[in-house]
């Protein structure tokens, strides 16, 4: 389990509270109102509900599919990621039912832009605190885990061939624009979200043995320890070198400092890696 601070720990029940309120904002004002389909398991479940003619409910749909990828994600991506994925979904679904529509745009292409704009901040805070909205995000999430790739181009990827073929059974005009609120979504989200991202730490530091092993015994990384020396004091250093993701920096910081408040931190961007990284989960 990586370290938090309870600094950490409001910032990630803020993170949920605003993501949900953004999501439910988007949805009832700009979504709903203008008639844009649906991504993610609600487009599916809404496909296969036309195609059954209505005999496999929506809602029944919904909780038998996100089952499986509820599982994908506790085993696979975190088990804390599962847990704040399905806290964001309730709060979602609480504020969808409170909040109520103050904004009307006639225009449907302004209800794209707009919707997918807060729609995408929501989504991309939700990401930030380690969490997901469910559904689909369960499996873009273990995909850009494993892959360390954008989660935004995987949800574009997913909602787009969700959107697409909702295009057959209902309005083509109307999946159109879908996929214009979606692709602006995507955009929004990979501005927010930089998990996959990877950068270089190199620690210089008195107490090389406990920030050594703080990194070990908290991390999955690879860590390098060389000897060094001040170059104005002469004083013994230790220089350490690792490769994390940057959503680790902060929390590792934190601790570093915990430890020696002299310590010093370089964090440069890892462009290209070759050779074993092994890609923290959420947890």
């Amino acid at each position: 389990m990586i370290y938090m601070s309870r600094k950490n720990i409001i910032k990630i029940g803020a993170f949920l509270f605003l993501s949900a309120l953004f999501q439910a904002f988007a949805l009832n004002n700009f979504y709903t109102p203008s008639g844009l389909l649906s991504g993610g398991l609600t487009g599916i479940g809404l496909i296969v509900n036309n195609l059954t003619g209505g005999a496999f409910p929506l809602a029944v749909f919904l909780f038998v599919a996100n089952v499986p990828l509820a599982i994908l994600g506790y085993f696979n991506v975190g088990k804390r990621f599962t847990l704040l994925s399905f806290v964001n979904v309730v709060l979602t679904s609480l504020f969808i039912t409170i909040i109520p529509q103050i904004i009307t745009l006639d225009d449907i292409l302004l209800n794209a832009i707009v919707g997918g704009v807060i729609l995408g901040l929501g989504v991309g805070l939700a990401l930030e605190a380690g969490a997901s909205t469910g559904g689909t995000d369960f499996v873009a999430l273990y995909m850009s885990v494993k892959k360390q790739k954008s989660a935004g181009n995987y949800m574009l990827m997913l909602n787009g061939l969700i959107v697409m073929s909702s295009a057959f059974f209902f309005n083509v005009d109307i999946a159109v624009y879908t996929l214009i609120a979606t692709f602006i979504s995507s955009q929004v989200i990979d501005t927010i979200h930089v998990r996959y991202q990877r950068v270089t730490l190199a620690i210089i530091t008195s107490a090389g043995d406990e920030v050594v092993n703080y990194l070990v015994n908290n991390g999955i990384h690879g860590v390098t320890i060389l000897p060094a020396q001040g170059g104005y004091s002469r004083d013994d250093k230790f220089f350490i070198y690792t490769v994390i993701s940057t959503y680790e920096i902060k929390n590792i910081e934190e601790k570093i400092f915990e430890l020696d408040d002299k310590a010093f931190i370089n964090v440069t961007s890892s462009r290209e890696i070759f050779g074993a990284f092994i890609p923290a989960k959420y947890d």
